[in-house]
């Protein structure tokens, strides 16, 4: 048998977790968004937001925005045991 620790390598690493209030700020229309913890003081919002905006040509959006890079990189594999059935 095959412990979920055995397929998840990063299991018992700890994680940053996000924020659980957050404000979002549009960068080009409602579909691109970010989202900008509430707990920064104004000073830090306007200067993070002002940053956000300023760079938003430089997020890649779908795997269209990036040409050129490889899907070895780009592309998601689940750590799945080959044997394992699907249940429902």
């Amino acid at each position: 048998m095959v412990a979920l620790a055995d397929l998840d390598l990063w299991l018992n690493e700890a994680r940053i977790e996000p924020g659980k209030d957050l404000r979002p700020l549009p960068l080009h229309d409602e579909e691109h968004v970010k989202h900008i913890g509430t707990s920064l003081n104004s000073t830090d919002y306007k200067l993070v937001s002002q940053r956000l905006i300023d760079h938003a040509k430089f997020f890649a959006w779908t795997a269209l925005d990036m040409p050129g890079v490889s899907l070895n990189v780009i592309t998601h594999s689940a750590s799945v045991y080959k044997e394992a059935r699907p249940i429902a």
